[in-house]
C-alpha cells in the first residue's frame, strides 16, 4: 500500500499537460508488443488487463512526453499502451506485465483519476469596448490572465452585440480568480472611457457650426449602440470628422486617448507662444516649403502644429498651411510663423485623410449642395462622434507634403448622435447627390457590422 500511495503521491507532482504524450504513445502502438507478449508467455503469471479511461483523462494520465505513465510502469514493472475504441467514451488502457504488477498499475491509474481537480466550464460576458484591454496587445493580457489564474480563457468572435461572451474552464478556485482578473480589467476600462468622454467634451468647435437639419434615416431599423473596440481586428471605432473638402476627401481624428493628448498638447502650445519673449526665442530665419512650423489658427486664435505646403511671392509674403492633427489649410504671413519647440513633436500627427467608401458623386464633381449637406450631417470640426469603419483603400497623392505613400483608407460613416444611426453613404445617395459605386456591397449596413481595423487608420 505504501508503494501505491508514494506512487500517486509522484504522478501527481508531474505535468497534467500531456497533449504531446498522449500522441507519443498512440505511435508507439507498434507490432513489437507481440515480441513483449510473447516473452511474458515464458512466465507463469503474465497477465494483459484492460482498463477504460475516460477519453479527456488520457492526455492527463500520460503527463508531458509521457512522464505520468512511464513512472506508473516504472513502479509496476509493466508495460502500458493505449486502444482507441470508435463510437465508445472511453480508451482502454492495455496494462500488460505480472498479474501484481498489472494490479498495481490498475491501482496507480484508478487513483490518479480519482484525484483528479473536477474541471467546470463558466461564462461571463463583458462590454464590447472593454474587450480590446481584456485581450491586451497579441493577446499578453489574456495569456496572462490564464498564468495567473491557472483556467482557460477565451473570448468568443461575436463583435455584433454590446457585450462579448468570455468562457472560463478550469477548477472552481480557478475560474474565481479569473473572474476577478477580468472584472479587474474592466473596471479599469470603464474608468478610462469616463475621463476620456469628459475631457473630449470640453473641446470647442473648431469652426462655425452649419445650420440645418441632421438626416433623418429613411426606414433605417433601430440598432445597439456599441462602443469601439480599440486595436481589435473587424470591430468599428469612433471618430470626429475634424476637416474636409468633399465627401471623397476628408480627414477624422480618433476619438480615445490621443484625441485627449492632443488637446493638452494644444493648450501647452497656446499658452506658450501667446507669450512674446517666448515666441522671440524661436522666430524662424527661413521658412520652407515641408518646413514644421507653429502657427495660429485664425477662428479660435489656438496654436497649432503646422505643414508648409507652398509659399508665395506676396507682400508680405504667404505660406499655406496644413494643420497636421486636423486636416485643414489656411494662408498665414509667413512673419507669424514660429519653429515648433522640439517636445511639441511627441505626439504623432493625428488627421487621417480618407474618403467616402461605397459611393461616387452624380456627374463629374460633387456638387456645392452634396458638399454643404456632407459637412452638415457629418458635423465637421464640431466635435460629435460617428461611428465608422474601414471598406477598402486607394493610393493617390495627400495634401501634406511629408511622408506621401501610404494608402488612403476608405470608410463607411454613421452619424450616432439621434435615436437612430444614419448611414451618410445612404443618405448621400437617397438625397439625389451620390450614386452607389459599380460592383459594391449594397446589403444593408450598420455599424453594428462594421467592419476595420483601427491600427492601421491610426498609422496613416
Amino acid at each position: 500500500m505504501k508503494i501505491i500511495t508514494k506512487s500517486v503521491t509522484l504522478a501527481l507532482g508531474l505535468s497534467v499537460c500531456g497533449i504531446s504524450g498522449y500522441l507519443l504513445y498512440l505511435l508507439l502502438k507498434r507490432d513489437d508488443d507481440d515480441d513483449y507478449n510473447d516473452t511474458f508467455n515464458r512466465a507463469s503469471k503474465f497477465k494483459i488487463l484492460e482498463v477504460p479511461v475516460p477519453k479527456d483523462m488520457v492526455k492527463v494520465l500520460i503527463g508531458r512526453s509521457g512522464k505520468n505513465i512511464q513512472l506508473i510502469q516504472e513502479q509496476s514493472n509493466t508495460r502500458i499502451t493505449f486502444r482507441e475504441c470508435e463510437g465508445q467514451l472511453d480508451t482502454i488502457c492495455v496494462i500488460r506485465g505480472t498479474v501484481e504488477g498489472c494490479n498495481i498499475a490498475e491501482n496507480l491509474v484508478q487513483e490518479f483519476i480519482i484525484n483528479q481537480p473536477v474541471l467546470e466550464c463558466e461564462d461571463m460576458f463583458v462590454p464590447q469596448q472593454c474587450v480590446g484591454r481584456i485581450i491586451g496587445r497579441d493577446g499578453d493580457r489574456i495569456r496572462e490572465i490564464s498564468c495567473m489564474s491557472g483556467a482557460k480563457v477565451t473570448v468568443d468572435n461575436n463583435k455584433t452585440t454590446t457585450s462579448r461572451r468570455v468562457t472560463i474552464k478550469g477548477t472552481r478556485e480557478q475560474i474565481a480568480v479569473a473572474k476577478s482578473l477580468i472584472d479587474e480589467v474592466v473596471e479599469q476600462s470603464q474608468k478610462a472611457q469616463v475621463q476620456i468622454d469628459a475631457s473630449l467634451a470640453k473641446r470647442e468647435p473648431r469652426l462655425p457650426p452649419k445650420s440645418g437639419d441632421s438626416p433623418k434615416s429613411v426606414g433605417s431599423p433601430k440598432v445597439e449602440r456599441i462602443s469601439p473596440v480599440p486595436g481589435q481586428p473587424d470591430a468599428q471605432f469612433e471618430v470626429y470628422v475634424s476637416a474636409m473638402v468633399d465627401p471623397s476627401r476628408f480627414w477624422l481624428q480618433i476619438v480615445g486617448p490621443k484625441a485627449t493628448e492632443l488637446d493638452v498638447l494644444v493648450e501647452e502650445m497656446t499658452e506658450y507662444y501667446r507669450k512674446q519673449e517666448n515666441r522671440d526665442s524661436h522666430v524662424l530665419d527661413k521658412v520652407s516649403k515641408s518646413d514644421l512650423v507653429a502657427a495660429v489658427f485664425q477662428y479660435d486664435s489656438k496654436w497649432y502644429r503646422a505643414e508648409v505646403l507652398s509659399l508665395t511671392n506676396d507682400n508680405p509674403p504667404q505660406a499655406e498651411l496644413y494643420y497636421v492633427d486636423y486636416g485643414d489649410t489656411d494662408v498665414v504671413p509667413i512673419e507669424e510663423l514660429y519653429e515648433l519647440r522640439t517636445d511639441f513633436l511627441r505626439l504623432h500627427f493625428q488627421a487621417i485623410e480618407c474618403f467616402l467608401a461605397r459611393v461616387d458623386p452624380v456627374g463629374e464633381s460633387w456638387s456645392v449642395d452634396a458638399v454643404d449637406k456632407f459637412e452638415e450631417w457629418t458635423h465637421v470640426a464640431q466635435w460629435k462622434k460617428l461611428s465608422a469603419k474601414i471598406n477598402g483603400y486607394c493610393v493617390r497623392e495627400k495634401t501634406r507634403a511629408k511622408r506621401e505613400g501610404s494608402p488612403v483608407p476608405g470608410v463607411d460613416l454613421f452619424d450616432v448622435n439621434n435615436e437612430q444611426d444614419v448611414d451618410i453613404a445612404q443618405e448621400l445617395v437617397n438625397h439625389g447627390y451620390a450614386v452607389f459605386k459599380k460592383d459594391v456591397d449594397l446589403r444593408p449596413s450598420s455599424r453594428a457590422t462594421s467592419v476595420s481595423n483601427i491600427s492601421v487608420a491610426s498609422s496613416s
